[in-house]
């Protein structure tokens, strides 16, 4: 059996919220996003939060003009249309990572702490696959606690 593959995405700390309460289950992306169903998904809260917060299921990942994405993740997306088109401005295919199984890590690993074990580690702009066994994967495994 395959074992899921790992990423992390860096998201803003607001939208990091609306995960957590369930408002939103959809991130876009500028740039399509090649992961397959089932991917545990990682999150990061951007800096100044500087913390990896929450872990989910790729349920689907959708690319799709910027329209399309809105007319079908309008409610899952969770932000404003001004803000989607603010931030799809200029691109023609989007992605939408739909997502389940959101969970929060209790407790949240902070960017210092990844650091100590990944000397070289930085929060990824689009993504970034996490290496089996890797010190980065071990370090977020160990601290999830399902709740």
């Amino acid at each position: 059996m395959l074992q899921a593959e790992n990423i992390l995405i860096s998201v803003e700390y607001d939208y990091v919220l609306k995960m957590l309460n369930g408002l939103k289950t959809a991130e876009v992306r500028r740039r399509q996003l090649r992961i397959q169903p089932g991917t545990r998904v990682w999150i990061y809260s951007k800096l100044p939060r500087g913390h990896v917060e929450l872990v989910a299921t790729a349920d689907e990942v959708v690319a799709a003009s910027p329209r399309k994405l809105w007319e079908l993740y309008e409610k899952r997306i969770a932000i404003t249309s001004s803000e989607f088109r603010t931030y799809l401005r200029g691109v023609d295919i989007g992605c939408a990572i739909l997502l389940r199984d959101i969970k929060p890590l209790q407790p949240a690993l902070k960017l210092d702490a990844l650091r100590q074990t990944s000397r070289n580690f930085h929060p990824p702009q689009f993504f970034k696959r996490l290496v089996a066994h890797g010190p980065e994967l071990k370090s977020l495994v160990s601290s999830f606690a399902p709740s």
